[in-house]
């Protein structure tokens, strides 16, 4: 079965998984003011940093939005599993999943596992690393989601 991973930027993925192309992430909104940029692999932190420093104003992000992880499941693969971060800690999870329902509305079926990682950063590595591996495994969806939930 083909598979796509997708996690929101906030996954700390190795060298190797951000080579891979059937994960993607989904940049967060960093912004401090008026100023915003794409949490990306453009994303330059220095600047950030030196702009948080000069700032008065608090650092904040933003959640991807819903139709960003729609087109993120717009693949040619047979599931698809998004991790994000702790709902307690972002709206990702939530706009996975409305993200979720929009792919539904406009796409013939595919099995979507949109799941809260409970954690944030390494904890959601974990379940990537985790998810590669029972993938490329060959399990059935509901194996995965199964194992894939349990470990969280």
């Amino acid at each position: 079965m083909t598979y796509r991973l997708i996690g929101d930027s906030c996954t700390d993925l190795d060298d190797n998984l951000k080579k891979d192309d059937k994960i993607v992430i989904v940049p967060l909104t960093l912004e401090i003011g008026d100023y915003s940029v794409k949490d990306d692999d453009k994303f330059n932190q220095k600047d950030f940093i030196k702009r948080m420093a000069e700032s008065k104003i608090g650092a904040k992000s933003a959640c991807p939005s819903p139709e960003a992880f729609k087109e993120a499941m717009e693949c040619d693969t047979d599931m698809a599993f998004v991790v994000t971060l702790s709902e307690h800690l972002s709206g990702s999870y939530q706009s996975a999943e409305i993200g979720k329902k929009l792919y539904e509305e406009e796409h013939d079926h595919k099995d979507i596992l949109v799941l809260s990682s409970k954690s944030a950063s390494a904890g959601q590595y974990r379940l990537m690393l985790e998810l590669d591996k029972l993938c490329r495994q060959g399990l059935g969806f509901e194996e995965i989601s199964k194992r894939i939930t349990k470990l969280r």
